[in-house]
């Protein structure tokens, strides 16, 4: 189910992320959801999101994500888009591992909720 409002939303598919709760992740993406990531590489759609995730949750463990600095930088009763810091860490076979950036995170409501649109991730520090 979408969420009621966008930091809800944003809050949700954090948390579903942690949980590794896939069902509930993808209920809060729209069906057409890009994502750019900080590597170079970018997805299209609910299945291309759900496989690579599939595919990082068997190689990392003890998986953890932070935002910081949220500034909503585009709020209507349709859209909406924040920028923040990431970071996250976990370990792949016994060895720590971790990065972070700044992001951007587009989402949409289509009458019936809050899914996000769009979510790019880079290098680089955000601070407003």
């Amino acid at each position: 189910m979408p969420a009621s409002s966008p930091q809800a939303c944003t809050a949700d598919f954090t948390a579903a992320l942690m949980d590794r709760d896939m069902k509930t992740a993808l209920t809060l993406l729209t069906d057409d959801v890009v994502f750019f990531y900080s590597n170079g590489s970018a997805l299209v759609g609910k299945d291309a999101f759900s496989s690579l995730m599939a595919t990082n949750w068997k190689m990392v463990e003890n998986y953890a994500y932070f935002k910081t600095n949220p500034v909503w930088i585009v709020r209507s009763d349709f859209t909406a888009s924040v920028v923040y810091s990431f970071t996250w860490t976990g370990k792949v076979r016994g060895q720590a591992v971790g990065g972070g950036g700044r992001a951007t995170r587009v989402l949409r409501n289509d009458g019936s909720g809050w899914r996000i649109a769009h979510e790019h991730l880079s290098n680089g520090d955000w601070k407003p």
